[in-house]
């Protein structure tokens, strides 16, 4: 309609019709690019508050596990600093044959862990990290995710020789009675540890303590076990403030 208006004004050479016509015309592209560019930008907000959303929900989760394995990996290692003692001066841990028995087979209790990072790991294949704006933000989930990664999946990731020799060396019996009496998993994302009555007789479970001590690699790998639970409960608590900060700022950056 306007461009058939300027055509006729032009015809006619009313230069005024023109003027007129000429800017609506230009007025009408530029309106017209401007709402083009503010409905991209709103989907594009939208995608970004939901992959935000998505992201604190997976840091959410890795807050809950890094308590859990905290708690859990604190147990193991005192199970494990009990088993030493014993092996190194023969003190029964409360005078316990069976407990210094628990002790040793407690030690052996794994629960690996590995970061949530299904969204992270989405945006960053499919070139779209740029829609977390705030760099700040950006840069701890880069070190979060990927800088601390190959070095500490070793560490959270690692099955002990240790766990293969003292279940090997340990009868069914005890292991089943340990399994349903000292351990309870609720759901997947909870274990508990606990002390449970004996289900054999002193002499027998020194007989058990006697095969453990027989076993020349048995004490090097339990140390080794111990000393890297040790390091990895160092550092997945230094991911407690970093997480922290990372939650508050995806709260942050997800309000409209």
């Amino acid at each position: 309609m306007i461009l058939r208006h300027l055509a006729r004004s032009l015809k006619e050479q009313n230069w005024t019709a023109i003027l007129v016509e000429f800017v609506l015309l230009v007025l009408g592209v530029f309106l017209g690019i401007q709402a083009s560019n503010w409905n991209a930008q709103r989907e594009e907000d939208a995608k970004a508050r939901a992959f935000l959303e998505r992201i604190r929900i997976n840091l959410e989760t890795d807050a809950h596990s890094i308590q859990r394995r905290e708690v859990f990996w604190t147990r193991v290692i005192a199970y494990g600093k009990q088993a030493i003692h014993y092996a190194e001066t023969g003190e029964k841990v409360d005078g316990s044959a069976w407990k210094t028995v628990l002790a040793f087979y407690q030690a052996s209790q794994l629960w690996q862990w590995a970061t949530s990072d299904s969204t992270y790991q989405e945006l960053r294949s499919g070139g779209e990290l740029g829609l977390i704006r705030d760099q700040v933000l950006r840069d701890a989930l880069s070190r979060y995710y990927v800088e601390n990664g190959p070095g500490t999946e070793y560490l959270f990731m690692l099955q002990p020789e240790y766990r293969r020799i003292v279940r090997g060396l340990t009868p069914q019996t005890v292991a089943d009675h340990i399994w349903a009496k000292c351990w309870r998993q609720p759901n997947p994302g909870e274990q508990y540890l606990y002390d449970c009555d004996a289900p054999i007789p002193e002499a027998q479970a020194q007989a058990i303590l006697d095969r453990y001590m027989n076993d020349p690699d048995l004490l090097p790998e339990l140390r080794f076990w111990v000393a890297n639970q040790s390091v990895s409960l160092v550092v997945i608590s230094n991911y407690t403030p970093l997480v922290k900060d990372m939650l508050a700022r995806t709260r942050l950056n997800s309000v409209p």
